[in-house]
């Protein structure tokens, strides 16, 4: 009867264990990004009480009467890895982080309606930043969208 050597296995075990964290750090950066969906419009005076924190700077920017949120979602993604998220009227808003530069992560967005593309941009973000966005009339308003980007 041979008895069989585990030291191998073991070895071979932590030699994978490094290659694969050597891999994944070699990939590059995560992206956290978050998109806030609202549906802003001039009817009526409501401001949703979830959208509080972002209140002054929606009023700053746009002259809408009423705020609405109608959504929060957030995607991790790995640098030129495509996510997506769904958003009112049969829309979907497809997030690629394409590189960092100067502490700004450049994200391209891609707006589909009904698998045809409606609108397309790449924004720049620095670190933990933020822009809002204005996007296509929805209902009786108009859907902003703003994005976040921690990396």
């Amino acid at each position: 009867m041979t008895k069989r050597c585990k030291i191998p296995a073991v070895v071979s075990t932590a030699l994978l264990c490094c290659a694969l964290a050597a891999a994944s750090a070699w990939a590059g950066p995560r992206f956290t990004i978050g998109v806030t969906t609202v549906l802003a419009s001039q009817k009526g005076r409501v401001i949703d009480p979830s959208l509080a924190p972002m209140t002054r700077e929606l009023r700053s920017i746009f002259r809408y009467t009423s705020y609405r949120l109608l959504g929060r979602d957030r995607v991790v993604l790995g640098l030129h890895e495509s996510g997506s998220v769904a958003l009112p009227g049969n829309r979907v808003l497809a997030i690629t982080p394409q590189g960092v530069s100067a502490n700004r992560a450049l994200l391209r967005l891609v707006m589909h309606k009904n698998r045809r593309r409606i609108f397309q941009t790449r924004i720049q973000l620095i670190n933990h930043g933020s822009i809002i966005v204005g996007g296509p009339r929805y209902r009786n308003g108009v859907l902003l969208f703003k994005i976040s980007s921690a990396f």
